[in-house]
């Protein structure tokens, strides 16, 4: 039969009357009259108690009493600094006034001794050890930080900057796990780390706490993790805009990982030249090599060039890798694919008038497009190209100004293709290797003289007709996403546009965007850029 509160006051009390001289003898310090005898109504025989007592004999018997887990006590109260304690056979209750009264005992408790116990970094706890929501394992906080257990890493704790960031990151139930080392400092660098089953946090004054995990967590530690050149990290890991890879950024350059490639750094002016250029999303693509030295300087490899850094001059040189053979001599219409991918490209040559529709369309949906600009259109909205690029999205060139090709001789073809790219480059783009002609007007020569200044020439299989606008209102967006439909197919390329019709001030496309997206995916089609062409 379980006792009555009184009852369990009771023998408590007597226990603590009958063990003060048996705890001043093993050490412990007797308990102190002072506190009870000043309250009306205690007998100076029941002294013993001093404040907390009450409230761990209280939450011993919230326990279960002698029948819990804890067991029966072992000696009585005794002083700790900054509030009292009471041992049991199977674990103690710790209380103090600003954090209460909670037990804590077995490979937790062992730690928490381990780590200095109240007098410790992590004081006095704050929970009962209770279970890990979402995760199978124990836990206890403390007013300095947790102690986590799990049956395959055992008792570890965790505090400050990386235990705040580690519960932001969904604590044992998120991809890190359970700790599996305490807190410990970096060797070789000024800061701290905790190691967990899925990855690390690193945290630094500079940079704060970051986790890292994975691919790139290995890379980082061949690299040499914080002691290396790369240093702190500054970002978790964190998704590229294409969808396709990840990257962690650190104080001394980045690590890019995707399936294609895996993981590999890219620091110091060959970093600065990629980022300029658009870092993954550009016609360089991700990086396949970490920077290696070279006679006179240095090098990074890319999926589609490479970046030369030349020691003498410190001048950085872009090579890129040449267009496929199978994109030589073709305008082409399809990407040739079996996957059920489709390449949504949009031209601006007129205005912008649907650009933020659709760039939050495709933002909303993650979906990425390839972007056809003429020289001319970047100089009316100069601000646009960024918009576009830093969303993920990649950008092509379709002339300076607009011009049928097939009219021009080569010397004229030239110069729209070279002003349209120094155009399209200084506002913060990077068309290569994909040329659009305008009006869809091209011949062998023309696309000979394209593909000669390194643009592979790309059509479409389907145009959406949006840019004739509503025809009087026969049309509306189910009939551009009608048209996309009844031709969709692997690497099926369709044919946008950014502008308004100049008659009605429509903008089809962006309005059948949303729609259109949908029932592609529906059907099971993906999306990609034009970089899925280039093999």
């Amino acid at each position: 039969m379980r006792r009555s509160r009184p009852a369990v006051l009771g023998m408590a009390l007597a226990i603590a009357l009958g063990g003060a001289l048996g705890d001043a003898a093993l050490g412990q310090p007797a308990a102190s009259a002072s506190a009870a005898a000043s309250q009306p109504g205690v007998p100076a025989s029941m002294a013993v108690l001093q404040v907390g007592d009450d409230a761990i004999i209280q939450h011993y018997e919230q326990l279960g009493g002698g029948a819990s887990f804890l067991g029966t006590p072992v000696g009585s109260p005794y002083d700790i600094a900054g509030g009292r304690a009471q041992r049991y056979t199977g674990g103690t209750i710790y209380w103090s006034p600003g954090t209460g009264a909670h037990e804590i005992h077995g490979s937790i408790g062992g730690h928490y001794a381990e780590l200095g116990g109240p007098a410790g970094f992590l004081g006095f706890p704050r929970t009962d050890e209770t279970g890990t929501p979402g995760a199978a394992g124990r836990y206890n906080n403390f007013a300095g930080g947790s102690i986590y257990w799990s049956p395959a890493t055992g008792a570890h704790e965790i505090h400050g900057s990386i235990g705040g960031h580690y519960a932001e990151l969904g604590g044992p139930a998120g991809f890190l796990g359970f700790p599996v080392t305490d807190e410990t400092g970096t060797p070789g660098a000024a800061g701290r780390y905790n190691n967990f089953a899925g990855g690390s946090i690193y945290w630094s004054p500079a940079t704060g706490a970051h986790e890292i995990h994975g691919s790139i967590g290995g890379h980082y530690a061949e690299l040499g993790g914080p002691a290396g050149f790369l240093g702190f990290p500054v970002t978790d890991e964190t998704g590229t805009p294409d969808g396709v890879g990840r990257f962690n950024h650190f104080a001394g350059g980045s690590i890019f990982w995707s399936p294609a490639t895996g993981a590999h750094e890219v620091h110091g002016a060959i970093r600065g030249q990629w980022a300029a250029l658009g870092w993954e999303h550009s016609r360089l693509g991700y990086p396949t090599s970490d920077e290696y030295g070279i006679t006179g300087g240095r090098r990074s490899d890319f999926q589609h060039g490479s970046i030369l850094w030349h020691q003498a001059s410190s001048r950085i040189e872009v090579i890129h890798a040449t267009i496929p053979a199978a994109l030589l001599g073709v305008d082409l219409e399809r990407i040739p694919t079996t996957q059920k991918v489709v390449a949504l490209t949009f031209d601006a040559g007129a205005n912008d008038a649907g650009l933020r529709s659709i760039l939050a369309t495709l933002a909303a949906n993650g979906v990425p497009g390839t972007f056809f600009l003429t020289g001319d259109w970047v100089s009316q909205f100069p601000s646009d190209p960024a918009l576009i690029y830093n969303a993920g999205n990649r950008i092509g060139n379709h002339s300076m100004t607009h011009p049928d090709f097939t009219t021009l001789t080569d010397a004229r073809i030239a110069a729209q293709i070279s002003s349209a790219q120094g155009t399209i480059e200084a506002a913060g783009g990077d068309p290569l290797p994909f040329f659009r002609f305008p009006f869809g007007a091209r011949n062998s020569g023309t696309i000979a003289a394209v593909n000669a200044d390194g643009y592979a020439a790309i059509r479409w299989t389907v145009d959406t007709l949006g840019w004739q606008g509503t025809m009087n209102g026969t049309r509306g967006p189910d009939f551009i996403v009608q048209r996309v439909m009844a031709s969709a197919q692997p690497g099926e390329i369709v044919l946008m546009h950014l502008g308004s019709n100049p008659d009605d001030g429509s903008t089809l496309d962006a309005a059948a965007l949303p729609q259109l997206i949908s029932q592609l995916r529906a059907a099971g089609y993906g999306f990609v850029t034009l970089d899925a062409a280039l093999g």
